[in-house]
């Protein structure tokens, strides 16, 4: 995924936190996956056939059906299993797994019954989020926790920061633009957004003090 950096500074500009206080902007969901299952088994290759899908099993075992609208990806397994990618809301991939199962019913491939809510998992999201102020990654990764931090600039422009509760990765760059990975709830990813900003803050401050700030 492409992350917009282009107001990265690397000279030693002050670090100043936002003054308005708590998170300064709410995660933005830019992929959710979820997963389910509709059938016992499924003969991929003849769905494909039917749906008018290429396919080639000898490349990928999942077979991709393309939602237009909401725009998601559902990759279709022999097992029954469906996995939504690409979807920006929990809705979004609930409509895409009833539009392929829409299809099912239409060709005789007599799925399961539309699965409930608590059967639809969500399996992974990942949400951006603007940290408000320029950051400098040098600084920031002597000063963050060493042992949740990578920083090679060398191999790659950002700087990787892993928190635990809730398990999450988040990639920090110079811009003070974020991408926070690996929560599996909403509340978990705005949780996952709320103390990488207290901790990037934290860090702020110190680095600020010691510049004499």
């Amino acid at each position: 995924m492409k992350v917009d950096d282009s107001n990265t500074n690397t000279t030693a500009n002050p670090l100043t936190p936002p003054t308005t206080g708590g998170v300064p902007t709410t995660p933005n969901v830019v992929n959710l996956v979820a997963s389910t299952r509709l059938a016992t088994t499924l003969d991929v290759v003849q769905l494909a056939i039917d749906l008018g899908v290429h396919y080639e099993p000898e490349q990928f075992p999942g077979m991709v059906f393309r939602v237009t609208n909401p725009k998601v990806c559902v990759l279709v397994f022999r097992s029954g299993k469906v996995v939504a990618t690409g979807a920006k809301s929990y809705d979004d991939a609930k409509a895409a797994f009833q539009k392929l199962h829409d299809e099912l019913v239409k060709h005789n491939y007599n799925p399961w019954p539309f699965p409930a809510d608590k059967d639809i998992l969500m399996q992974n999201l990942v949400v951006t989020y603007d940290a408000g102020v320029p950051l400098q990654l040098p600084a920031l990764a002597m000063t963050l926790p060493l042992d949740r931090t990578e920083y090679e600039p060398e191999q790659f422009p950002g700087l990787i920061y892993r928190i635990s509760n809730p398990t999450a990765v988040c990639l920090i760059f110079s811009s003070g633009k974020c991408v926070i990975t690996g929560t599996k709830s909403l509340a978990d990813a705005q949780t996952a957004t709320e103390q990488v900003h207290d901790e990037i803050m934290a860090a702020v401050t110190m680095i600020n003090q010691g510049m004499g700030i």
